[in-house]
This record gives C-alpha cells, sequence and structure tokens, in this order.
C-alpha cells in the first residue's frame, strides 16, 4: 500500500515539475503530454504543431534533425504559418509520426508527433465446422498493441485453440484456430491502443468480425446437392 502511495505521489511530482518548468520557458511547444514531450493526431486528419515564443523570429522546424524542408516526404504537404508559430500537415499519414523539434535563436525543444491507432478486420468471416480459421487485423499507428476479446474473455495466446501470430513485426495482428465449432459463432473483436491511450484521452480503437460457422453435414449437403459431380 505505501509503495503504491509512494509511486502514484513520484508520478505526480513528475508532470507537476514538467508543467513548472514549462511555466518557465521561452519556448513552450502545444504538447497533449508534457513529460513526454508527445503531440498526437488521426491519421488522415491535421497534424498542428506549434511553439510559441516571445522572439520575432522565424522558428526552424524539423523532422528527425533535417530540416522539414529537405524531407522527400514531406515536400508539397505542409505549410509554415511563422505569425502563429505553426507547422502543419493537412492531411498526416502514418508515416508522418516521429520526432520533431522546433527551433529559434540557438534553442531547440523537441516535440514526439504520435499517430492514433486505426484497426480494421472483416465484417464477417465464415467458416466450415472442423476446419481452422484466420482472422487478420489491419493496424495502422505509432508503436500499435494488439489484443482480442470474443465476448468477454480477452484471447491470449497458445490458450486453448486459439493462436496469436504477428504480421508485418505487428504482434497478435492475426487471430487462428483450428477445428471450429459451433459453439466458436460470434463476435471477435481486435483492440489497438499505443501511446495516445496510455498517456492521453485517446479512446481505444477496436473492429469487430462476426464469425459464421456453417455444419459441416449441411454443408455436404449443399455442396452435393448444388454443385452434383
Amino acid at each position: 500500500m505505501e509503495a503504491k502511495f509512494l509511486a502514484s505521489a513520484f508520478s505526480f511530482l513528475s508532470i507537476f515539475l514538467a508543467i513548472y518548468a514549462q511555466s518557465l520557458d521561452t519556448l513552450v511547444p502545444n504538447y497533449d503530454n508534457v513529460e513526454h514531450r508527445m503531440k498526437f493526431y488521426d491519421i488522415r486528419g491535421p497534424l498542428v504543431l506549434s511553439c510559441k515564443t516571445e522572439s520575432t523570429d522565424p522558428l526552424i522546424w524539423k523532422k528527425n534533425h533535417t530540416n522539414v524542408m529537405n524531407v522527400d516526404v514531406l515536400k508539397g504537404r505542409f505549410k509554415l504559418i511563422n505569425d502563429e508559430k505553426k507547422f502543419i500537415i493537412d492531411r498526416a499519414e502514418a508515416h508522418d509520426d516521429g520526432l520533431y523539434s522546433c527551433e529559434v535563436n540557438g534553442e531547440s525543444r523537441d516535440i514526439n508527433a504520435v499517430a492514433r491507432v486505426v484497426v480494421r478486420v472483416p465484417s464477417n468471416t465464415a467458416v466450415v465446422e472442423g476446419e481452422k480459421m484466420s482472422v487478420t487485423c489491419s493496424v495502422l499507428g505509432t508503436a500499435p498493441q494488439l489484443s482480442w476479446t470474443f465476448g468477454n474473455v480477452t484471447l491470449k495466446n497458445n490458450t486453448d485453440r486459439f493462436v496469436l501470430k504477428a504480421e508485418n513485426n505487428i504482434e497478435n495482428a492475426i487471430l487462428t484456430m483450428d477445428n471450429v465449432t459451433l459453439d466458436d459463432r460470434g463476435e471477435y473483436k481486435c483492440i489497438g491502443r499505443n501511446a495516445a491511450n496510455d498517456y492521453g484521452n485517446s479512446t481505444v480503437a477496436s473492429d469487430f468480425t462476426t464469425v459464421r460457422v456453417k455444419g459441416k453435414s449441411i454443408y455436404r449437403f449443399i455442396n452435393r446437392f448444388c454443385y452434383p459431380k
């Protein structure tokens, strides 16, 4: 109990000191999370970075330590509003995340741009009783973490007949199940989260697929009736 209280107190103190230090700063980014220097954005929505300063000189903006003017993937996609000290990408993509910085008069501040997670699964998944089911959760966002639920149960890797596999270096992106039964019918939900959820108030991303299981005997009857040899 005491250890938990001390951990909470230390976390609160860290946040307070970060906010206090920012109040004394002469170059202040528009962080969504001050402690971790993060700015969150929606994929295909605007990414707006700004740094408040009393200097009248234009800010120098960089991504991954390179002037944004020289970053190929940004060319023609952003605008600078010098009077408002803003860097804006009107339609930001997942690959626009990363480390940005604003600089003026020898001072520099980092901003970690984090793309909120988006997940998609097929709306329906049909499988025949006794066969294998496989569902892929497509995901975009910064360093996403995926999990699956069936009803109120969180599916763990290698639990019973469930196996969760990685795809494109994303853990748990593929849900597979051997020897499907009629009891396996229902909604399977893919849930995605990242730093925007852990350090901000972003809504956790989720999407579900409705699994429909065809009885093996009925399936065989339909095949024989509709597709006679």
